[in-house]
């Protein structure tokens, strides 16, 4: 059954209305470098500038107390504060991997612990993977009871973070494996949407970029988690996909990847290149 280009329509728009949240105004600026690269609650800009601290804030914002200019020095410090930050209860989850801060010139500005990035409303970078079998039918992978965000809600094929020094096309090929047990290579990948997400959640302020894939699944794939953190995995049929997408059943991120594709494979504004 084909869907509705303005039903698709719809709910892109209710999905942009999600993703699109200002920053609440009592939040602080961090700054490194001379770079604004996250955003604070006041009681955690309070913790980082308790005395033994390597942080200021003043004019309304937290920054480093002293001069910086190379990444290990910032990262030191950024992995110093991430480990107070989660010693006072703050930073929830240690995760034990890195994220790039990006500067707003693209560049790197530190590395800090991933658990951190939400407390602290640093950007963080994502990819998404859609999954469609040669009869159109899509992959959806449910997520795993024990997951801190989203529990038990479903996901498209594969979804993760871009790891410090990671290329997007890396962690695409990483966790496509680690997630359903695809190997990527030799498939065929088209590049999508590029989108942002900004948004509260529960572990801080979510924002990110996310860069979705769709990938052509040979006729006999058959899906094997490997990392346990995905509980099932169901094909569908396009209809039943965007009906699940209406009821809320996937989460935001996987909703904005799966209808970006469709929307694309409908011909809408917005094309493609190969990865």
């Amino acid at each position: 059954m084909v869907v509705a280009a303005d039903r698709l329509e719809r709910l892109w728009q209710a999905c942009q209305g999600h993703a699109n949240q200002p920053i609440p105004p009592h939040r602080l600026p961090l700054v490194l470098d001379g770079q604004s690269c996250g955003w604070l609650e006041p009681d955690t800009a309070r913790c980082l500038v308790r005395p033994p601290t390597q942080f200021e804030l003043s004019g309304g914002r937290l920054s480093l107390a002293f001069d910086a200019h190379d990444l290990p020095a910032r990262s030191a410090a950024m992995q110093r504060a991430a480990r107070r930050l989660h010693e006072a209860g703050i930073v929830r989850e240690w995760r034990s991997e890195l994220l790039d801060i990006m500067g707003s010139d693209g560049g790197p500005l530190a590395t800090i612990e991933r658990g951190a990035c939400r407390p602290l409303g640093i950007e963080t970078y994502s990819v998404q993977l859609n999954g469609f079998r040669p009869d159109g039918a899509l992959l959806a992978a449910q997520r795993a009871a024990h997951k801190s965000s989203d529990p038990n809600r479903w996901d498209n094929l594969a979804g993760g973070m871009i790891a410090a020094g990671e290329h997007d096309h890396e962690a695409l090929e990483r966790e496509a494996y680690e997630e359903s047990g695809l190997q990527i290579s030799g498939l065929p990948i088209i590049r999508g949407a590029r989108l942002r997400v900004q948004r509260i959640v529960t572990e801080g302020l979510m924002i990110e970029t996310v860069q979705i894939f769709d990938v052509e699944l040979p006729a006999d794939f058959v899906p094997t988690n490997m990392d346990g953190e995905v509980a099932a995995f169901e094909f569908r049929s396009v209809e039943a996909t965007v009906d699940a997408i209406e009821r809320g059943d996937f989460t935001l991120q996987a909703s904005m990847a799966i209808l970006d594709a469709l929307r694309r494979r409908r011909g809408s504004p917005g094309g493609t290149v190969r990865a």
